[in-house]
């Protein structure tokens, strides 16, 4: 069954106009969901950086303002479950592209390549879902975000 959730162009135009969460709304298991029409090339891409069969991300409480997280990737192993990747941090901060509130990811600066530039940014849909936004924090790249959405498992 295919999701109704919004394309990405429908995000990216509402974006400047989506709340930050509280960073206790990422705490837990979010599941990661595509958004057309990136939903049959993300996947691929993404395995191409490090993390083939993405499902989403994991946060925990790190101190009274910041999170710590891991991305969640699906195991091939017999029996499943999840494997983790690519340490993160999480913090409330201001939109790269437009200086509004957002949950703001970051990873390492020595993360392999090209991690330590991504910088996602979380807020929340008009139907209480996360969205995310992800950019790579490098000249000429930083406007230009690709959507997803988290959902709790």
């Amino acid at each position: 069954m295919r999701s109704k959730a919004p394309g990405a162009y429908r995000l990216i135009r509402t974006w400047s106009g989506l709340p930050a969460p509280e960073l206790d709304d990422l705490v837990g298991v979010l599941r990661a969901e595509f958004v057309a029409p990136l939903r049959h090339v993300a996947p691929a891409g993404l395995g191409l950086v490090g993390l083939p069969r993405w499902h989403g991300k994991r946060f925990a409480w790190a101190g009274p303002a910041e999170l710590t997280g891991v991305n969640l990737i699906r195991s091939t192993h017999v029996g499943g479950g999840f494997e983790e990747r690519l340490a993160m941090r999480a913090v409330l901060g201001r939109g790269l592209a437009d200086g509004r509130p957002a949950v703001v990811i970051t990873y390492a600066a020595d993360a392999p390549r090209p991690w330590r530039w991504v910088r996602d940014e979380v807020r929340v849909g008009g139907d209480g879902t996360l969205v995310g936004m992800s950019y790579v924090d490098r000249p000429l790249l930083r406007r230009g975000g690709l959507p997803f959405l988290l959902r709790g498992d």
